[in-house]
């Protein structure tokens, strides 16, 4: 797997909603056999949500880009992992999976933060062109809660949208692609998976990626 890693490419710049689409379309007319797309759902500003399908596995693996719309490096992770993907059968038939890939799942937020996408990548730049939406306009930190305690019932599309694909797809594997601001890298695992906290640490370890012991994310998991 290490192999694979390497070969990730340089990057100065992210994609912008477009691009992303388009890297998308260019894939799936490359290698029909292997890659789909359809459409999901409608964003808040009437944006098409995508679903990219790579492999025709037993099992699902679902990976959701720009969960937060002010952290978009899972636009070029999505492009990239689909083409590798695509292009090595060992990744998908090898184990029997299927990947299928929402590159963006808030394209209206994303799109506020393109500004400050191709540089200069210095903390001013950032903050000028930075937008963060609240919580109950967030795809993830919607789903529906029906408690006397915290009842929240007023989802958004996208979160719809989200949900019709988990009850479809009814994943093995499902990743957010969240991204830090600054420091070292932390996972948060939805469940105790023995042995995987050790993997991922050495995985960061082989690779030069420091890890974050105190992320404030991760109070209270």
């Amino acid at each position: 797997m290490d192999h694979h890693l390497i070969c990730v490419p340089e990057i100065d710049r992210v994609y912008t909603v477009d691009e992303a689409n388009s890297a998308v379309d260019e894939l799936v007319a490359e290698a029909p056999s292997v890659c789909r797309v359809r459409r999901i759902g409608t964003s808040r500003q009437g944006e098409p949500l995508r679903l990219l399908s790579v492999g025709h596995g037993a099992r699902n693996a679902l990976v959701i880009g720009c969960p937060h719309p002010n952290e978009p490096i899972g636009l070029l992770t999505v492009t990239h992992l689909a083409r590798l993907i695509a292009s090595t059968p060992d990744l998908r038939d090898g184990i029997d999976f299927a990947w299928h890939f929402i590159p963006c799942i808030d394209p209206d937020g994303t799109r506020l933060n393109e500004g400050w996408f191709a540089g200069p990548h210095t903390i001013r730049e950032y903050h000028s062109q930075f937008y963060r939406p609240a919580l109950r306009d967030q795809p993830e930190w919607t789903f529906p809660v029906l408690d006397e305690r915290a009842c929240l019932d007023r989802t958004l599309p996208e979160t719809e949208a989200l949900a019709r694909v988990i009850d479809d797809l009814r994943p093995d594997f499902q990743y957010s692609l969240h991204n830090a601001d600054f420091g070292g890298v932390f996972f948060i695992l939805g469940k105790d998976v023995p042995g995987l906290p050790g993997d991922l640490a050495a995985a960061a370890a082989r690779l030069g990626v420091p890890l974050s012991l105190g992320s404030v994310d991760t109070l209270g998991w």
